[in-house]
């Protein structure tokens, strides 16, 4: 899991889960407290769906898009 996802996919790590900001990587409190727990599932089942997935390179897995994953190019 990494705010800055670029530089993650950038050093070769082969799964990437997006995160929301540098101090708050796993929710957003700016969103209140329900929502924030809300965001913060949907980041955790975002990371395990990128465990469950094969890849064969850097992918990036976006919590907003949790169906698809994206290769780095």
């Amino acid at each position: 899991m990494s705010a800055i996802y670029d530089l993650a996919l950038t050093t070769g790590a082969n799964r990437v889960v997006r995160g929301c900001r540098i101090e708050h990587d796993c929710g957003n409190p700016a969103l209140g407290p329900e929502k924030d727990r809300e965001y913060g599932l949907r980041i955790i089942r975002t990371a395990l769906r990128a465990l469950a997935t094969p890849v064969t390179g850097p992918t990036l897995f976006d919590p907003a898009r949790e169906e698809e994953a994206h290769h780095a190019s």
